[in-house]
């Protein structure tokens, strides 16, 4: 009797162990299916890269400048369609020529001005990679033209872009600042429509400019600088 209870737990073992590397490997496979897949970090990496791309739309090119100011050392340049990268933390930085200033990275570290706070900029977002040797090119930004203008009556809230003092057309800006996001634009001449009791607002940033809220043919704040009551 002793020598059968033996043999049977003998057997028993002998199971156990070999079933105990296939337990292992399905639970091993188990976590491995259900843990939450990521991106390789390279790629995040050029997402990020792709998302601060941008391209140079000035004719003459730009100065890269050491500090947000035209008299400071100059580092480096950027012709007519070349790329840079801003900064992740890059604000407007309103410099002592009244021009709003961003930080660079790439091609080297640095400060470009992105033009007057009620301009159209100097930049427009990249269509590819940095190292795109032929990048493809990208629509301007959305530009609010004569066709497209809903009508504006005639009355106490409507007033037209004066096309004398800013003939290339008048920015609109997600809030009273140079340096807030670009939304559209309105040709020189170009009527608005300011929202019901309208105040000028001073520059955020400091600027010597005040603007105005409109709510066509855009929502948005222009310059109340380049507006005159419509003819």
């Amino acid at each position: 009797m002793k020598n059968w209870n033996s043999w049977g737990l003998s057997v028993a073992l002998l199971c156990l162990t070999a079933i105990a590397p296939t337990v292992s490997a399905l639970a091993a496979t188990l976590v491995t299916t259900n843990s939450p897949a990521s991106a390789p970090s390279h790629l995040q990496a050029q997402t990020a890269s792709d998302t601060l791309c941008r391209r140079v739309t000035a004719r003459q090119g730009l100065a890269i400048r050491q500090q947000p100011d035209p008299n400071a050392p100059q580092v480096g340049g950027v012709d007519f369609q070349g790329q840079v990268t801003l900064a992740s933390n890059g604000e407007g930085v309103l410099g002592s020529d009244n021009r709003i200033w961003l930080e660079v990275t790439s091609p080297v570290a640095g400060y470009l001005s992105n033009g007057q706070p009620n301009s159209w900029g100097n930049l427009e977002p990249c269509s590819g990679s940095l190292t795109s040797p032929t990048p493809t090119p990208v629509p301007p930004e959305t530009t609010t033209t004569p066709s497209e203008t809903p009508t504006i009556p005639d009355g106490p809230l409507c007033r037209q872009v004066n096309g004398l003092v800013t003939p290339q057309g008048l920015a609109v800006r997600s809030e009273a600042g140079g340096a807030s996001s670009y939304i559209g634009g309105i040709p020189g001449n170009g009527r608005v429509q300011l929202i019901e009791d309208y105040e000028y607002v001073r520059d955020k940033y400091g600027a010597n400019i005040s603007w105005v809220k409109i709510v066509a043919p855009i929502e948005g704040f222009v310059s109340v600088n380049s507006l005159i009551r419509c003819l």
